[in-house]
């Protein structure tokens, strides 16, 4: 329950946010309603993870606690983020697909066993339609959507305790239903602008709950060509016969973006 009014709240702060930051202009769009507008945003989010994974059946699930500002950097094996999107006048579609191999390793508390290596490798794969609510030559709002497709392989590797060491692998695939919204707006009489999205999903479907926030601030360096430098939370709980994949991921994005 906690999560789902965390969710809703992480809506309606976005829903605020744009409201307050995307200006009225008078005039038509100036992509034109009737051409293709494409875009490719290849990024890097620089996430740590913390929650709880399944370790074998009749045992508790473990702790994972990796923190970006102190772990993450020899933590990541690797990973790979692009977003692609195509819409015409009001209506569009985007691909958002993530791809995260993260490993850390702990002590364990009690005598079973004497530490834990955790490894998550992760596909997120995002694809929704789009409807544009707000349409302005310096800003816009749209609601999104569609479905999140989840790969999560957690490999735990246990060191010799009162039991002897061993490695156990859980894989799970499901699709979470989400919505939400997503926007930029220009900061007045500059080349800066802010861009963010906040959509919520799983609804019971996949997961029991999800959401997913991100809010940036970027700069228009010509046409077609921005950066972008924010920040984004993104928290799922799943649990599903023996698997468990309850973990809130959040750190520094950094994105490069092209339109044509």
């Amino acid at each position: 329950m906690m999560r789902l009014l965390r969710g809703l709240m992480a809506v309606l702060l976005g829903s605020i946010l744009f409201a307050l930051l995307v200006p009225v202009y008078a005039g038509a769009d100036p992509g034109g309603g009737d051409q293709w507008r494409f875009q490719l945003a290849p990024y890097a989010w620089l996430a740590g993870q913390n929650g709880e994974v399944a370790t074998l059946p009749g045992l508790p699930p473990v702790d994972i606690d990796v923190d970006f500002w102190d772990d993450i950097l020899g933590n990541i094996n690797g990973a790979l983020f692009l977003v692609g999107e195509a819409r015409k006048g009001r209506y569009g579609a985007f691909l958002d697909a993530a791809w995260v191999d993260i490993e850390f390793e702990n002590d364990t508390p009690g005598p079973v066993f004497s530490s834990v290596s955790s490894r998550t490798k992760s596909w997120l794969v995002s694809a929704a339609g789009v409807y544009g609510i707000i349409e302005k030559p310096q800003a816009f709002l749209d609601l999104i959507a569609g479905v999140r497709y989840w790969s999560v392989e957690s490999i735990l590797s246990l060191g010799a305790g009162a039991k002897p060491a061993r490695s156990v692998s859980n894989k799970k695939d499901w699709v979470d239903p989400l919505i939400g919204l997503k926007g930029r707006s220009f900061i007045k009489a500059s080349d800066f602008f802010v861009s963010g999205n906040v959509s919520i999903g799983g609804f019971g479907a996949g997961s029991d709950f999800m959401w997913d926030v991100n809010a940036n601030l970027g700069y228009q360096w010509t046409e077609t060509f921005s950066t972008v430098l924010g920040y984004r939370y993104m928290d799922v709980d799943y649990a599903k016969d023996d698997f468990v994949y309850d973990i809130a991921q959040s750190g520094p994005v950094l994105g490069l973006s092209w339109r044509f």
